[in-house]
């Protein structure tokens, strides 16, 4: 089922401006694209499932994929949502899979200010300016989920689930890097088509790369961040594998001179010292005491335990 609207921008009196949005099945987005003298065979693109932003300039008119994400409700996986745009002089016409609140806030904007729209690249950089805005709030909550886990690495004693983590996490900022880099290519091109456009509109769309760039550079500075993370917690379990190893290996050196005692008077032999005395049993088990008590008190002195 196929939902959406329509809004007309009356530039002047001869030129109105069109916008066409669709919502869901694509079937009706073939019909408008046909109206309007778009050529079908941009509709191709529609048929990848690969999340990657696209610029196509078709000879009278250009078409545009961008990509919304945000963050899935309890999960640490970005959802990614394509916005398809195809204009001309006069014509708009968008598309998206899924209900997308940036697009109708847009037309709520543009619906207030309508002397904004002077032309179709103008309508079209108000879209992508709210849509590229949307992604600064949703790399914040990336940073802060990145905060979160460096914050539990240090306290986390699971090592494994906190190691899966944080591989999850880095698979979705590399995801993330990836996407913003096709974004970036895509909206240089748009510039660069705009730069020669008589409208002048290059301006804006100069902006929408300002944007992009910063974008990415955040998107690459969180990369280096959660390999600093992944670090920080390889040190942390080689830490803490160093400290138990130690701790057995003091424990086992108190725990040696019972052991010799042991061995030794276990041996079968009559003749052993205090073997046969009153209070033999007592006085060796004394001696093992005293001899672990001093090494016990020797490491405690040296801070090893």
């Amino acid at each position: 089922m196929a939902s959406g609207f329509q809004e007309t921008f009356d530039k002047d009196s001869n030129r109105p401006i069109e916008w066409h949005h669709v919502e869901g099945d694509a079937s009706e987005l073939k019909q408008l694209l046909s109206a309007h003298h778009f050529s079908l065979a941009s509709f191709e693109p529609l048929r990848t499932t690969a999340p990657r932003a696209e610029f196509d300039d078709v000879m009278r008119f250009y078409m545009v994929r961008l990509l919304h994400l945000a963050w899935q409700p309890g999960r640490e996986q970005a959802q990614v949502v394509p916005l398809y745009v195809w204009a001309d002089k006069q014509t708009v016409v968008s598309w998206s899979p899924e209900p997308l609140e940036v697009v109708h806030s847009v037309r709520e904007k543009l619906g207030e200010n309508r002397d904004w729209v002077v032309s179709s690249a103008r309508l079209v950089y108000y879209l992508f300016d709210d849509l590229l805005g949307l992604l600064f709030p949703f790399l914040d909550a990336l940073n802060d989920r990145m905060a979160q886990l460096e914050q539990n690495v240090l306290r986390s004693r699971r090592d494994n689930a906190m190691q899966e983590r944080i591989f999850r996490l880095k698979r979705e900022v590399l995801n993330v890097r990836r996407i913003l880099a096709s974004m970036r290519d895509t909206v240089s091109q748009l510039v660069r088509y705009w730069s020669t456009a008589a409208e002048g509109d290059s301006f804006y769309y100069m902006e929408l790369y300002d944007h992009m760039i910063r974008l990415f550079d955040t998107a690459d500075t969180y990369r280096e961040l959660i390999n600093s993370v992944l670090d920080l917690h390889m040190s942390t379990v080689n830490n803490r594998l160093n400290e138990i190893v130690k701790t057995l290996t003091l424990v086992t050196t108190v725990l040696l001179p019972a052991s010799v005692m042991a061995a030794l008077y276990g041996m079968n032999f009559d003749r052993l010292p205090l073997s046969h005395h009153e209070w033999g049993f007592f006085i060796i088990l004394g001696i093992i005491v005293v001899i672990s008590s001093v090494l016990y008190w020797i490491f405690r002195r040296r801070q090893w335990l």
